[in-house]
């Protein structure tokens, strides 16, 4: 039905734009009420996930690739990448000028750390591994000197508490009575 009424309504229109057609009379303007029709919402599947999922692309493109993108470009045209000159005498480069993009020698300054200081780290690091390396070999070489020898209460000991021995006691004086 619905397929029928949308081929009719240009028909009819067309029809009423001739005015030998019409009635000489002027057509009367009844209200008519569209409630009781059968007319039905078709049930769709939700897009608001898709909405929301566009409108955050949107919204973190506007935000950070727009801005990131004017920086990237105000610092190759304005700044421009570096040319190399010979080093003047007593100037020690830092670590930073060695870079040729602005932007590089910008995160190389204020973001990375420098290669000497991820040499020292590196240093640290090793060092105190082998530290953990000889304790832990002493360890092992004291633990098994107490096992042979058998003289010394360092890992195997455990401190009994007496008060708990004095109470029991009576207990078990009283079990070997009885099972004599």
């Amino acid at each position: 039905m619905a397929g029928w009424s949308s081929l009719v309504r240009p028909a009819g229109l067309k029809l009423f734009s001739f005015s030998s057609i019409l009635p000489k009379q002027p057509l009367q303007c009844v209200p008519v009420r569209c409630m009781s029709e059968h007319r039905t919402m078709p049930l769709t599947p939700t897009r608001w996930q898709w909405h929301k999922t566009k409108d955050l692309l949107h919204l973190y493109t506007l935000v950070g690739l727009i801005p990131i993108g004017i920086i990237i470009f105000c610092a190759n045209v304005f700044v421009g990448p570096a040319t190399l000159e010979p080093i003047p005498e007593g100037y020690t480069p830092k670590h930073w000028e060695y870079y040729r993009s602005p932007i590089t020698r910008f995160l190389a300054r204020y973001v990375y750390h420098s290669p000497q200081q991820d040499y020292e780290l590196y240093a640290f690091h090793m060092y105190e591994q082998t530290e953990i390396m000889k304790i832990k070999l002493l360890q092992k070489k004291i633990v098994k000197l107490i096992e042979e020898r058998e003289d010394y209460k360092a890992f195997y000991y455990r401190p009994a508490i007496t008060k708990y021995i004095w109470n029991q006691r009576p207990i078990y004086t009283d079990a070997d009575k009885y099972r004599s």
